[in-house]
């Protein structure tokens, strides 16, 4: 190309003026990510929450992709890992025996065992986290497969480095940059920046089919699944860790008990427990606690159970004194 063709200028020349004008966008789109911030990674306050009161249709639907991002990002020494059980009971804010901001929950709706090492291994990654609490249920241990998993390069700091970049330049990062795209979620409730789901009493109807789509999808103890709990608590060995066995309620233990279940149950409690043991980790099996608290399916939520699967920060912080992570009441 002759000289005159590119306006004066050479093709040296040409190519740095082309190649700045395409950085200057790409600077431009990422500031527009970093700004919007749909993830909730970059920023305490991203504009969208003045909109939508903390609700976010986005995360609450890419949970998977939002809660490893902000896992990668946030500020914090004591990470909550598990299933939508853990980010619905257990708040941050309840924890007071570490300083406040330094909690963050790591859990990801219906995620399964196999993906439990991706997690631990972004956890294990961060260099100010000291402690992790996992937080197991029985569905992670029995669900053959969800529609959505991790991705496996999680593993690898490679992985988690295109992870982060893809925050920012990613195809759904700029796809999901806008209000549309976060606003109008159907799930009742909102997000708090350390990772908990405030979610609202459910009515009837919804705890009925709720009820009904776990006899649905209960299946039995698969043991294989144990494999992946093993892994996770290497990646997790040069740290504290604890493992909570989820409160269960009677009416999840009539799901069980109606479909022939409730010896897998037994022996998934047992199994978990000698894992644990085998590696020197604190298994706390705190099935039985949601016992004390009635559930009805058929007549909604109560203080202590959204529906029969997810209890409420009531139990939780019952929980999180078993761990030594609260006072108890009347402790000075």
């Amino acid at each position: 190309m002759r000289a005159s063709e590119t306006g004066g200028l050479g093709p040296g020349r040409f190519l740095a003026a082309t190649a700045l004008t395409l950085a200057l966008l790409l600077a431009m789109v990422a500031a527009r990510v970093v700004w919007f911030d749909a993830y909730w990674v970059f920023r305490a306050d991203p504009p969208w929450r003045a909109a939508t009161e903390g609700g976010s249709r986005l995360i609450d639907r890419q949970t998977r992709r939002a809660k490893v991002l902000q896992a990668l990002t946030r500020p914090y020494g004591l990470a909550l890992i598990g299933s939508s059980t853990t980010y619905h009971g257990l708040d941050p804010d309840d924890v007071d025996t570490v300083p406040a901001g330094t909690v963050y929950n790591a859990g990801i709706s219906a995620i399964i065992a196999s993906e439990l090492p991706l997690v631990a291994a972004v956890v294990a990654a961060r260099p100010d986290v000291t402690r992790a609490v996992l937080g197991l249920d029985y569905y992670m241990f029995s669900r053959p497969t969800v529609p959505v998993h991790l991705d496996p390069s999680l593993a690898t700091a490679t992985g988690r480095l295109t992870a982060l970049m893809g925050s920012v330049l990613g195809r759904y990062a700029i796809e999901d940059s806008r209000l549309e795209a976060v606003e109008g979620s159907e799930d009742p409730g909102a997000w708090t920046y350390a990772g908990f789901r405030v979610t609202p009493p459910l009515p009837a109807a919804l705890t009925r089919e709720n009820d009904a789509a776990r006899r649905r999808s209960t299946a039995p103890f698969r043991p294989e699944t144990l494999a992946s709990l093993d892994r996770v608590l290497e990646h997790l060995r040069h740290l504290q860790v604890d493992v909570v066995l989820s409160p269960v309620n009677e009416a999840q233990r009539r799901v069980l008990a109606d479909l022939g279940l409730m010896d897998d149950f037994a022996r998934w409690r047992a199994a978990v427990a000698a894992l644990g043991a085998r590696h020197g980790v604190r298994v706390l099996d705190l099935s039985d606690l949601g016992t004390h608290y009635p559930f009805d399916p058929a007549r909604g939520s109560t203080a202590a159970w959204l529906d029969n699967l997810h209890y409420t920060p009531l139990i939780g912080r019952l929980v999180l004194e078993r761990l030594g992570l609260r006072r108890a009441p009347g402790t000075p």
